[in-house]
């Protein structure tokens, strides 16, 4: 009996220590540490946005020159409720993504951290695009960052479809129908960026301008993926 053992001890040292250790972690996989990290980095970074905005400081104010100070953190609040407003919508995303995984590995988690890289980092550009409303390079730099995470997340969703970590109830139609809906926020923050670029002091306004096309395009994109048909248009 003991040879028996040794020598199945030394068939699986045959397959070698990074193969065996890394069958041992798939057969404890637990998204929920995953998740619960990601949830985290999100929450800090809305928190951090908010610290952008400064309670403006005068000495004696009238209330005309306190007004005026307020209007001028408009692009400030903006900013900030832009920025809120992709974090959450990415958040949601995230969550709803790991509601349908039911394994993971460590591509996973390098995707998921290259996400939260992103997501930690947008803000920066949102400060400097508050700071600077009307510069190209700002606009630029937001829409690179929002764009990239879009990817991403489209990234991440794939990548899990491909290595067969979705619910099996996730099929090719339902696959297509979010991976469509993940490419409208980055085909429209890309496309800004040349409308920022145009030779005329008013392009950058006019790129965030282009941001609004978000809406009726998500719209427009979850109608026609929505039905049965949607693998015929994908």
């Amino acid at each position: 009996m003991a040879g028996r053992a040794g020598t199945g001890a030394g068939a699986d040292a045959g397959a070698g220590a990074d193969e065996r250790y890394k069958g041992i972690l798939r057969e404890h996989t637990n998204s929920e540490r995953l998740q619960f990290f990601s949830d985290a980095v999100f929450a800090i970074a809305l928190t951090l946005l908010v610290l952008e905005i400064a309670v403006p400081e005068i000495e004696h104010p009238t209330n005309l020159e306190l007004n005026d100070s307020l209007l001028q953190l408009i692009p400030k609040f903006y900013a900030y409720v832009l920025s809120f407003g992709v974090i959450a919508i990415n958040w949601a995303g995230h969550h709803r993504k790991f509601a349908v995984t039911k394994d993971y590995d460590g591509g996973t988690i390098w995707i998921d951290l290259l996400l939260l890289f992103l997501v930690a980092f947008l803000p920066f550009p949102t400060a400097l695009f508050s700071d600077y409303p009307g510069y190209e390079t700002p606009v630029i730099l937001y829409s690179l960052v929002v764009a990239s995470i879009s990817l991403v997340q489209y990234w991440l969703w794939a990548y899990a479809y491909r290595r067969g970590f979705l619910d099996e109830r996730i099929d090719l139609s339902i696959y297509r129908m979010v991976r469509a809906r993940l490419l409208v926020v980055p085909i429209v923050f890309l496309l800004s960026i040349p409308i920022a670029l145009l030779p005329f002091d008013e392009a950058p306004y006019f790129a965030m301008y282009f941001w609004i096309i978000i809406w009726p395009a998500n719209i427009v994109t979850e109608r026609v993926t929505g039905g049965r048909a949607a693998a015929r248009f994908l």
